[in-house]
């Protein structure tokens, strides 16, 4: 026979007061739910725990002051697991996990997070970049508390919100024959040399793109990192086509990018905001509220490479 936490309570109020009349009055329950209790309790682990009669009331075997540390114990573990689950839907503590398959994350993660960890020292903050099927499995999975995204083949078990349409723009070096233009449109690569971004999702929208404007680009080389394609086409190896611009025209190496929107656009890719639709923690709550206050805001806007 398994025990209840509520038979576990009313033992404890029993041996602690040492007479079941004032443990029901402790617990305020009939007498009779007490005795019930006791006798279940010792049921259930098949030993003599007390000594019970009328004129002595209730008192502990051997056997039922060791049990009675035990019980004791695991009580306690359970109030603080219910106080602390508590805390997580009502309190910033704890680990937020981000998985993210967005371009130029770092220039908007940062501020963000920020302003959850400022003045909450037991929140932590721990991001993982990965592809785009492997932040949805992640999600379902349990190993991300939240995902940032390309709105591409999102699973059904994932609530989605679109952050910002970030149209396609060419990136070019300083000093290349398209810096000064104030638009392009994408047939100027035919024949260019360009650095394509290869990750998935976006080396197949690549592909599309060029299949559809029926241009062949000569492409020179290949990263998996915006940065590297950043730093690669800064040090004249050909131009490239991203969607979201860091604050800074300069790459790690040091070199200056121009970035030129398409004219006319071409189809453009939404970033999105993944989490499941149970109600999540108190810090998910906080970080998802940032995140779509961030996407609204004027700094946001920077990131895109617009007309106009």
């Amino acid at each position: 026979m398994d025990t209840t936490l509520k038979s576990l309570r009313y033992f404890m109020a029993a041996v602690n007061c040492g007479s079941i009349t004032e443990a029901s009055k402790k617990m305020h329950v009939v007498p009779s739910a007490i005795h019930t209790a006791v006798i279940q309790v010792e049921d259930s682990f098949g030993l003599k725990l007390t000594i019970r009669n009328r004129s002595k009331g209730v008192a502990l075997t051997a056997t039922g002051q060791q049990m009675m540390v035990k019980i004791q114990h695991l009580l306690d573990e359970y109030e603080t697991l219910m106080r602390e689950g508590s805390d997580m839907r009502s309190v910033l503590t704890g680990t937020l996990r981000v998985g993210y398959y967005a371009p130029v994350a770092p220039s908007f993660m940062p501020r963000i997070i920020r302003k959850l960890i400022k003045g909450n020292a037991d929140v932590e903050v721990k991001f993982f970049e990965c592809d785009n099927q492997a932040a949805q499995s992640g999600l379902i999975a349990g190993t991300y508390d939240v995902i940032v995204c390309v709105a591409t083949s999102m699973k059904s078990e994932i609530t989605y919100e679109t952050l910002m349409e970030v149209p396609a723009y060419l990136l070019v070096p300083e000093k290349h024959a398209f810096a000064n233009k104030k638009t392009l449109p994408i047939t100027a690569l035919n024949g260019e040399d360009v650095v394509l971004l290869d990750l998935p999702v976006v080396s197949e929208y690549y592909s599309q793109v060029l299949k559809d404007a029926k241009i062949s680009p000569r492409i020179t080389s290949t990263a998996t990192t915006v940065e590297m394609v950043r730093s690669l086409v800064g040090t004249g190896l050909g131009c490239s086509m991203l969607h979201m611009q860091p604050a800074t025209k300069m790459t790690y190496s040091g070199d200056k990018v121009i970035s030129i929107p398409l004219d006319p656009p071409v189809e453009p890719l939404n970033i999105v905001l993944g989490h499941l639709p149970e109600n999540p923690r108190r810090l998910v709550k906080a970080f998802v509220d940032e995140l779509r206050d961030y996407f609204e805001s004027k700094e946001a806007q920077k990131m895109r490479v617009t007309l106009g």
